[in-house]
């Protein structure tokens, strides 16, 4: 039956098997065969792509181009192998209308069967312009629909400095304003950081950009340019500005007294440590600082001997300006302390106990203090510029009202300035005789006497003593008569040598070293018309013998002022 077509049925088979023989399709055989060859079927395409502005939608020409994609072959020959896969890339620049059109495109069947979904890549670029990268599937690509690529310009961010002109210090909040003009026109307000610097983000490179910065106190600065060449460098971005110019003016005061304190040293100081001027105030307390950049902020330390150092609050110099006097008023706290004065003996230099002592201060009595066993007596409270009196009397001795008479707190620092010596009153000199004595005289001297104005050589007196030859350390002690009548005159006997000092115990300064015979009557009365001519005329004949025209002389100067010195007196043999 094979073969026949026929098929025929028995009974008595038991089981029927049947084989059917036809004729194989050849064309199956032959597309398997063919299948791999298939697969490498080239094909081409055109791409489009079209370059508008990100922002308005516009076309852009010539705009360059760039395309690629990755080629796949199923077989490849150079080097020979399977599954192949290249880079293709494109160049070109896009027409009138914004397209670049990049033509034949090759591509297999097999990429488009297995392949056409990858994407591929694609970016545009031109002068200020930049647009972002598209990545496309490859199989869509095709000449009727163009692939978009939106380009905006190269923006930078780009930073400003604002600096004070003086001392190149950072402003912070500073206005910055910038205009930007170009392809895309546009306004920004910034103010600056604490670093000084305001930022402009974003800012088109093919633009130009006027930034101006201000601020109160300053006058503005302003910086134009193309943003290119502002890109170069940080020192084109910088804006200086010229800060205002202020006067610091401020008073001293005593806290306690709140009166005006003369020699203070003041010292300006801004918070970050750029200025540090010091300066004295004047007598009236008055001190200031000239031409200070209103924005500072500043404070002003004072300091002075005696004085506990103040500091001001802080301010900027343009609201310090608007202060009133008496908010620019800064007070010192005196620093008081207590003073030790000790009462001596001129002569010994031991204490001397229970002296009293009368105190005024800044010319008010204040009190009266009585020394101790050590001579000493304290008075408290004392400021520096507190002027002191101490009039110091005992009996037996002669007072002393001038050792510390208005003297200033400050002057005196230490114990030897802060000592009053007393001289004892006692018989202090020797008696005189013939050649070997002076005669001191609280009137004037001359050969005869005109009660109260003149009184007779060698004829003691109220007004005056004949004193003889001694080592006097007290004016006051040796001749209290002629002291307390305004010591007006001295006669010297032949061949005594006198010598006054102008202060006790023979210090101070040699104010007369004579020898006699001399007759001085104090310049002072040089033209009172009853004395005038007592150097001329002639004397009666003991006093002419003792004491010719040739000796007689007026002072060179006003003797009054002889009271409180010391004299030393001695005779020839």
């Amino acid at each position: 039956m094979e073969g026949s077509g026929k098929y025929t049925y028995n009974e008595n088979d038991s089981e029927y098997i049947v084989k059917i023989k036809g004729r194989k399709p050849w064309w199956l055989l032959l597309l398997l065969l063919l299948l791999p060859l298939l697969l490498l079927l080239p094909f081409e395409k055109d791409v489009v792509f079209k370059t508008v502005n990100k922002t308005s939608g516009d076309a852009i020409p010539q705009i360059n181009v760039k395309f690629q994609y990755v080629k796949h072959t199923f077989i490849s020959f150079s080097p020979f192998g399977f599954f192949g896969a290249d880079t293709i890339k494109y160049e070109n620049e896009s027409d009138e209308r914004g397209e670049a059109l990049f033509t034949k495109v090759k591509y297999t069947l097999f990429q488009s069967l297995f392949y056409g979904g990858e994407p591929t890549e694609a970016m545009a670029f031109g002068g200020c312009l930049v647009g972002d990268t598209i990545n496309p599937a490859f199989s869509p690509l095709n000449s009727t629909f163009a692939e978009k690529i939106e380009l905006s310009y190269k923006g930078y961010d780009l930073d400003f400095k604002v600096i004070d002109a003086d001392d190149n210090e950072p402003i912070p909040d500073a206005t910055v304003k910038a205009v930007i003009s170009g392809p895309e026109n546009r306004n920004d307000n910034q103010n600056s950081d604490p670093g000084g610097y305001a930022m402009f983000e974003s800012t088109p490179l093919c633009s130009d950009i006027t930034v101006v910065a201000q601020k109160e106190g300053y006058e503005p600065d302003t910086i134009t340019g193309g943003v290119e060449s502002l890109l170069k460098g940080e020192f084109g971005r910088t804006l200086r500005l010229k800060p205002g110019k202020g006067a610091v003016t401020f008073t001293v005061k005593d806290l306690v007294s709140r009166q005006t304190i003369p020699g203070a040293k003041a010292t300006l100081i801004t918070t970050n440590g750029t200025i540090s001027l010091t300066t004295n105030t004047n007598g009236v307390g008055k001190g200031f600082f000239d031409s200070i950049n209103v924005n500072k902020t500043i404070k002003i330390q004072v300091e002075k001997i005696y004085y506990y150092d103040t500091i001001s609050a802080e301010y900027t110099v343009m609201k310090y300006e608007k202060l009133s006097d008496d908010e620019r008023t800064l007070y010192m706290r005196p620093k008081t302390e207590n003073l030790v004065f000790r009462d001596v003996d001129a002569v010994s230099n031991k204490p001397i106990a229970g002296v009293q002592n009368v105190i005024f201060i800044n010319g008010k009595k204040t009190a009266t203090e009585y020394s101790n066993n050590q001579g000493c007596f304290n008075v408290a409270g004392l400021k520096p510029e507190d002027k002191i009196s101490v009039v110091a009397s005992k009996g037996g001795y002669i007072k002393n009202e001038d050792k510390i008479k208005n003297a200033r707190t400050s002057t005196l620092d230490n114990q030897e300035k802060r000592d009053i010596p007393l001289f004892a009153i006692q018989e202090m000199h020797s008696k005189p005789r013939k050649n070997c004595g002076v005669h001191f005289s609280g009137t004037l001297l001359s050969d005869t006497e005109i009660k109260g104005h003149i009184s007779k050589i060698y004829q003691p007196d109220k007004y005056g003593e004949y004193v003889g030859d001694g080592m006097y350390p007290s004016n006051q002690a040796a001749f209290p008569n002629a002291v307390q009548y305004t010591f007006d005159a001295i006669a010297v006997d032949k061949g005594t040598h006198l010598t006054i000092y102008s202060q006790p115990n023979f210090k101070g300064k040699v104010l007369l070293d004579v020898t006699g015979p001399a007759l001085i009557n104090n310049v002072k009365w040089k033209d009172e018309s009853r004395i005038k001519d007592v150097n001329e005329k002639t004397f009666t004949p003991e006093f002419e013998a003792n004491f010719p025209k040739s000796c007689r002389r007026w002072s060179s100067e006003n003797m009054n002022q002889w009271d409180y010195g010391s004299v030393k007196i001695t005779c020839g043999e």
